[in-house]
This record gives C-alpha cells, structure tokens and sequence, in this order.
C-alpha cells in the first residue's frame, strides 16, 4: 500500500500548536480547525474580528506585456479592465463551462496576482503552464513560499490602522495596497472570505509567525481570537460564498452555481464561452439555499425530495450562529424546484425534515 505524504506545515504551525489549536490536515496541510472553540470564533468575527492563517491558499504571480489579455481568455471575468491596485473575484474555466477554480486576481504595477484555493494549487499550475505554451507571460508560483493572513471582522480597521503606513479608511472594499504591517513588509488587501469588512496581509514567511502574534496582542483590547478553517466555513456559508468542490466543480457552470454576475460573455473569446453560450438557455440543476424548518442539521450530500422524487443533493450544511442557530444548506436540485419560497424535504437518517428555499446569502452585515 502506497503511503501517504505527511501534510505540509504553514509558517505558523509552531504557533498554531503552542495557542492549543486542533490541527486537521486540509487541502494538504495541516491546518487549525479551532482554537477555543467554532463557536466563540465565529462570534469573534461577526462581532470583533478573528485572525486566520491562509499561507496554505495558492499564489501565482502573472507578467509580461500580455498578462491581461492572457488571463482574460482564461477567466470569465473581465481582466483588462481591472484598475491598478484593484482586485476581482474571477473563475478559471475549462471547456465545457465548467470551473476549474474559483479565484481573486489583484493587479499590481508590475504584475497581476493570482490567488486560488489550496485544493487546487496543483491543478491551476498546471493548467497555467499548458496555456503558456508558446511562452507568452512570465509565471511565479509563490505556492508555500509567502505566508498569507487575513484579520477578518468589525474591529479590523481599528486593530491595524494605527499600525501601518497606509490609509485603510480609503480602500475601498476589492482593492489592494503594497505598505508594512507592525514594520513588516508586503501587501494589504481588503478582501475576505467571511462576509465581514476585513483585510488580508501577504508577507514573507519569516515573518508571519511574529507578525500573527504581534496582532492578537494589538487586538486584544478589541476582543481578537485566532481563527480555525472550522469557523471560516460557517461563516462563507451564510454569507452565500462559494465553497469550491461543493458550490463550485468543474461540471458546474456559473449558471448552475449562481455566479452569473462573474461571467462577462460580451467581454471576447475565453476557455469554456462556446459552451456557456449553449449552457445558458438550458434547464439545468442549480444551487439554491436552504432553511431548515426544524432544529435537525442536514450534513453534505444527504437527499433533497419532492413527495417520493429525489431532485438533489445537500452540497453544504451548517448550523447558523448569526441566524438564531437554524439549520442552513446549500443544495443543487433540479431547475424546476428553484424558486425561492418553494418547499422541499432533505432526508437525514432515514426521516424526511421540511426546508424552504430562500434568497442567499443567508446573512448580511449591517452598514456600520
């Protein structure tokens, strides 16, 4: 029997071990789940702010004089449009309208940085090296050589603004600014997956252990926890994120997933457009989200009925803090069950438990 490679370890394991955290592997790596608890994080950062390490996500640095147009025909998003020190969410696609990753471009001076998840680190390099071919842009894969964190919550301007050689206040949510943090060089971005305001810090490796613990100490007064993986899923959940192999796969369109808004078909010719051109007249399943009426959590790939018709599956669950604790999911089900309102039963452990179709995302942060 094949053995397995030992996870690969972030610049931060030491410290992940040394604050009591649960590691798990993930995506690769091991990764924190949780320090205190999913419960007392996720309240962190709806309420204060919570502190993730993110150095497992994947990092491509894209240049050349064509770096824009070669990223826009491999991405259904526009590129080229994209202001400098601006940021986007963006899809790689593959041929048949399908996402090989869901991933944010930021554009820089002097190159375009691509981050995508973990998981497919791998998979996008190579898929970026097989469309280089003839050379045509210059590809960096920074994957484990730059750490990334990301203070995620309400009190984030206020731990960081006072530490850094920027004006925060002025970035507007999807941009990103070169500046130090704590002394530290890199880039800040005010991005996040959370669904709270919050801002995202590349930094060397050799520096994000002392820098992670330089923040919780800054924070502290404002009531900052690190953060796990545990409590990041929650919170993308409600807040209608995508999760890339349960919202996202490479046999789902944008369609399917509800990623429309990221799809520019008007934009000129790019991997998979032939296809989403045919895709979007069809009738196909798509992703929905789902209330529980009872207390009874459904759990990943638990059946969704109509009477005694199968019609989907359950392709992530939660139970939702920031909605009083109700029973969450997404579901992709068939096109002619999709209507918001409409009710649907998931079966979980044999027994049929009533849901509602509902609008996503299932939360929304209030303007502060």
């Amino acid at each position: 029997m094949e053995e397995l490679a030992p996870p690969l370890l972030t610049p931060l394991d030491a410290l992940h071990r040394e604050l009591g955290a649960r590691m798990l592997p993930f995506a690769g790596f091991a990764m924190p789940i949780q320090y205190a608890g999913i419960l007392r994080e996720h309240a962190a950062v709806r309420q204060r702010a919570g502190l993730f390490d993110l150095s497992h996500m994947a990092q491509f640095e894209i240049r050349g004089e064509t770096a824009a147009s070669w990223l826009d025909r491999l991405t259904s998003n526009r590129v080229a449009t994209l202001k400098q020190f601006g940021a986007r969410y963006n899809l790689v696609m593959n041929e048949s309208g399908g996402v090989h990753d869901d991933i944010i471009i930021y554009h820089l001076p002097d190159h375009y940085l691509v981050v995508a998840n973990a998981a497919n680190a791998h998979k996008i390099a190579q898929h970026f090296a097989a469309q280089n071919t003839p050379h045509t842009v210059s590809i960096t894969n920074l994957h484990t050589k730059r750490a990334l964190l990301a203070l995620q919550g309400p009190a984030s301007l206020a731990i960081l603004r006072d530490h850094v050689d920027i004006d925060l206040a002025a970035m507007p949510y999807y941009s990103c600014q070169p500046g130090t943090v704590c002394g530290v060089s890199g880039l800040v971005a005010r991005t996040g997956y959370t669904g709270e305001d919050g801002f995202e810090l590349f930094v060397a490796n050799d520096a994000a252990s002392a820098l992670f613990e330089q923040l919780l100490r800054l924070g502290q007064r404002h009531g900052l926890d690190p953060a796990g993986l545990g409590a990041r899923d929650i919170l993308r959940l409600e807040a209608g994120m995508p999760l890339y192999g349960n919202e996202l796969g490479e046999d789902l369109s944008p369609f399917q997933s509800g990623q429309t808004w990221a799809v520019k078909l008007d934009k000129g010719d790019f991997v998979g457009r032939a296809s989403l051109l045919v895709r979007a007249g069809l009738p196909e399943a798509k992703i929905v989200g789902l209330e529980l009426l009872g207390r009874v959590p459904a759990r990943a790939g638990y059946r969704v009925f109509v009477g005694e018709n199968v019609v989907g599956s359950i392709r992530s669950a939660a139970i939702a803090p920031s909605l009083g604790g109700r029973p969450i999911a997404t579901a992709l089900v068939d096109a002619s069950v999709t209507d918001v309102g409409h009710t649907l039963d998931v079966e979980i452990r044999g027994t049929l438990h009533p849901a509602r179709i509902v609008a996503l995302p299932f939360y929304r942060r209030a303007a502060r």
